[in-house]
């Protein structure tokens, strides 16, 4: 079994992943328990045995979301 996550940010040697979509609930893992290279906002999966995988498909598609919605923002302040 495996859950969808987004990693919010770095704090204290621990990554805090937000559940995705949602980002309501977080899940702490320390850093020194990933191997894979992962980077805030990077969308990821986690596996109930630790594994994660980073989706990078997804990650890249909610990137671009986002990136449109700022310059959207930005030209409407203009």
């Amino acid at each position: 079994m495996s859950k969808k996550y987004t990693l919010d940010r770095i704090e204290e040697g621990q990554y805090v992943f937000l559940d995705y979509p949602d980002e309501i609930n977080q899940v702490l893992i320390s850093v020194s328990d990933v191997t894979e290279s992962i980077k805030e906002g990077d969308i990821v999966e986690i596996h109930s045995d630790g594994k994660i995988i980073v989706l990078k498909e997804e990650t890249e598609i909610t990137h671009e979301k986002v990136n449109a919605l700022l310059e959207k923002l930005k030209n409407k302040n203009r």
